[in-house]
């Protein structure tokens, strides 16, 4: 199979216009002045920083080249995201985005929006690791077989992001094999066959029998290693988003009956604290956690600077909305709009008016919060206030995001926390999804999972004479889905799988409750459209100069 991205090709065949390079030097080398292949290909040292440059890890906040999924949260109707970078991430969440070109080509502070270019970069890495890697000299072979492993699945990860970014109707270009200039307009493969070769890879990669190379678990002080659990959790990702129900549930299973992970659970914290399970498991005390599978070390470690307001020396990057504020129950388990309507407005003025869900206490910084900080009070609609909603660096919604924020960071605004990328509690939530999707709803794992979830939060078990039919199993797993994976570059995908960006992203969104004004705050009108929000546009250049390319659908 040879089937690769134009847009790499067109920048990398125009090193064959320098006159002193000919075509046998392009064939050994990325830049004329670069060490040919068979100078470079020789060790195993050579090898693994060849390796290096193969990985892409996701951020929380800016990112540099890498993607930034707290930002990418502001995509949806969790968040509003407004700053000074990665600003088309405002764009994808009102509607109003246009195909990148050469007038409007995003800044060098847009890493998200660079992602095909970036990503097919990395691809074409992988694919020249593997093409060489057998040419050097290794005195253990298993760690000859751990980096092809690493590469491979590397590999997959940029093709399981790219198809759900920028293919999720129509598929994307798949590249197996390094650039080939000779084979520059292709286009897209469907998305079916994407999907199969992504889980020809996952499986062919999970065949490989070398417990030395390729553990089911790493151990705690090589984690940044790819092993079994990661590639089961990419595929399990992948089929659950296009609804290869048997599929991810299979993976889903074999991480579940591995006993490798486990809920976390704050054993030091008094047992009144609710909260705390969850809470800590976004700081540094519950940082070496049995939850976490794939993470990012030291991946949040500018959330503090990015999201908190400038009295607390950040820009105010991440403003909650009121929709995902009014999904959390109350403690006895029951949905405000569940509620008589002066009750349920009540809970929505003043979301802390009676207890709820101890994961609202630990997820965000509400008005008047005078004990998530120390020494500060949360005051945004005090107009002497920095914090003031509308002003620069503050909050546009009224709330600030509390997950993820430990005050070890905050002298500086930076730090070192790792950002999940999947874990345990997500497993269980891919799981019975596959399960009510495909009508096992009434399996006693359904139950079983949902509750281990909800007793870790600190809610009473489901109560199955209200959750007693499918479409209600359904209510309930989706709402606990959005609550526990809040701000982890969930609800994304969770939108475009359950089909209902319609009704999640268009029309007016509010933030808290304006005690001066006395309405919420109205923060801005949405307008995206469906199917063409299921995707992202690709650079104009790409489908200007290859016909064979084409944009997503509506685009």
């Amino acid at each position: 199979m040879k089937q690769y991205n134009f847009f790499l090709i067109a920048v990398l065949s125009s090193i064959l216009l320098i006159g002193t390079t000919g075509c046998e030097d392009f064939l050994t080398k990325d830049h004329p002045t670069a060490t040919t292949d068979d100078e470079f290909w020789k060790t195993m040292n050579e090898c693994e920083n060849a390796l290096g440059q193969c990985r892409s890890w996701p951020k929380a906040g800016h990112g540099g080249d890498d993607l930034s999924f707290v930002c990418m949260e502001g995509m949806t109707d969790n968040m509003y995201f407004l700053s000074n970078f990665e600003q088309r991430i405002v764009m994808v969440g009102n509607g109003s985005l246009v195909p990148p070109t050469s007038n409007n080509s995003p800044s060098s502070w847009e890493s998200t929006f660079w992602t095909w270019r970036y990503y097919y970069q990395k691809i074409r890495r992988c694919c020249r690791f593997l093409e060489h890697v057998d040419a050097a000299y290794f005195s253990d072979e298993s760690e000859r077989t751990r980096m092809k492993v690493e590469a491979r699945t590397w590999r997959a990860w940029y093709h399981l992001n790219l198809l759900r970014w920028y293919g999720r109707n129509d598929g994307i270009p798949i590249v197996d094999n390094s650039l080939d200039p000779t084979e520059v307009y292709i286009g897209r493969n469907t998305v079916e066959e994407c999907l199969d070769f992504l889980n020809r890879e996952f499986d062919e990669i999970l065949n490989v029998q070398d417990e030395k190379a390729f553990p089911f678990l790493w151990d705690e002080g090589r984690r940044d290693r790819i092993c079994q659990a990661v590639v089961l959790a990419m595929k399990m990702d992948i089929n659950l988003q296009f609804k290869k129900y048997d599929l991810a549930k299979a993976a889903a299973k074999r991480l579940i009956d591995s006993r490798a992970f486990e809920l976390y659970y704050d054993t030091e914290s008094e047992p009144s604290d609710l909260s705390a399970n969850y809470r800590n498991l976004f700081t540094y005390k519950g940082e070496q956690n049995k939850e976490r599978i794939f993470f990012t070390k030291d991946g949040a470690n500018d959330i503090w600077f990015r999201n908190m307001g400038t009295p607390l020396g950040g820009q105010g990057c991440a403003a909650p909305l009121k929709s995902l504020l009014d999904t959390y129950e109350t403690i006895d388990g029951k949905t405000i709009q569940s509620l008589p309507a002066s009750e349920r407005q009540q809970y929505e003025k003043n979301p802390l008016y009676k207890p709820r869900d101890p994961r609202l206490a630990a997820t965000y910084i509400l008005p008047g919060d005078n004990s998530s900080i120390s020494n500060y009070t949360y005051t945004p609609f005090d107009p002497g206030s920095s914090d003031y909603v509308g002003k620069t660096g503050a909050s546009r919604s009224g709330y600030m995001l509390k997950k993820f924020i430990d005050e070890n960071d905050r002298s500086t605004g930076y730090g070192s926390l790792d950002f999940p990328l999947y874990r345990y509690a997500e497993v269980l939530l891919d799981y019975v999804e596959c399960l009510v999707e495909t009508g096992d709803w009434q399996n006693p794992d359904v139950e079983t999972y949902i509750n281990m979830i909800r007793h870790r939060a600190g809610l009473p078990a489901m109560d199955k004479s209200v959750y007693n039919t499918q479409e209600k199993v359904r209510e309930l797993y989706r709402r606990e889905r959005r609550v526990e994976l809040c701000f982890e570059n969930k609800r994304y995908d969770d939108i475009r799988r359950w089909g209902i960006g319609t009704e999640t992203m268009s029309g007016p969104i509010y933030g808290a409750w304006n005690p001066n004004d006395e309405a919420f705050v109205l923060i801005e009108t949405r307008a995206c459209v469906f199917p063409k929000y299921d995707s992202w546009p690709l650079p104009q250049q790409e489908e200007t100069a290859n016909s064979n390319i084409k944009q997503p659908t509506g685009w």
